[in-house]
């Protein structure tokens, strides 16, 4: 069967046009946006380009300096290593805090989403996996309980999530590995206890985070 052709407003049209020239290298990590520049090449007034940026600044693709601008996202190796060293603290507490409130219900969610990553990791469809990836993890944040951990972790994470899709090309088989291992994770949680899940959370991002960095940088 034939899909529904979707509307897409201007907007979101500029965002996706934006989002492609950042994922395909054509706007690089660190470059600054010049809003006049993009509205002339995109043919749309300066308002949209910046209601586009706003929406790829919640997405972790530009950031926004007071009195200087915006640029792409960009990390270096210690801005990595610094995120992942809240990460791992933070997202192993918020699934010790998330534990007592996942029902059967949310088990399955998160097992829906991880057949989602493994069908995006066999078409090596990176931002759909990365897309489905980040879903598992706002589910996690969200059971915690804590609006604030889960703000904390949303405005820590998703650029870096954001940076890692415009940075690496991994091979499929690294990819459905990742939805193995958040796989594993799952199926624990019926019988785990907060602080056993806390642990094994927290040993699989400490084991992610030299690969990331191997990966990202290894060519620099």
């Amino acid at each position: 069967m034939l899909e529904l052709i979707q509307p897409i407003s201007k907007r979101d049209q500029v965002v996706r046009a934006m989002k492609d020239a950042i994922l395909s290298g054509t706007i690089q990590p660190g470059a600054s946006i010049v809003e006049s520049k993009i509205a002339q090449q995109l043919g749309a007034g300066i308002p949209l380009i910046r209601e586009a940026l706003i929406e790829l600044e919640h997405q972790g693709y530009v950031q926004r300096t007071p009195y200087k601008g915006t640029t792409v996202t960009k990390l270096s190796p210690v801005d990595v290593r610094n995120i992942f060293a809240l990460r791992v603290e933070l997202e192993a507490l918020a699934i010790e805090w998330a534990r007592p409130n996942i029902s059967e219900s949310d088990v399955e969610d998160l097992r829906e989403v991880i057949r989602k990553m493994e069908d995006a990791a066999r078409a090596l469809d990176l931002p759909r996996f990365y897309e489905s990836d980040l879903a598992f993890h706002r589910k996690i944040w969200s059971l915690s309980g804590n609006p604030y951990l889960a703000d904390t972790l949303e405005r820590l994470i998703v650029p870096l999530f954001a940076f890692f899709l415009m940075k690496t090309s991994r091979h499929q088989d690294s990819y459905i590995e990742s939805a193995c291992t958040h796989a594993k994770i799952v199926e624990a949680i019926p019988t785990a206890s907060p602080t056993e899940l806390r642990d094994i959370f927290r040993s699989s991002l400490v084991s992610w985070k030299g690969d990331m960095v191997e990966l990202l940088f290894s060519k620099e």
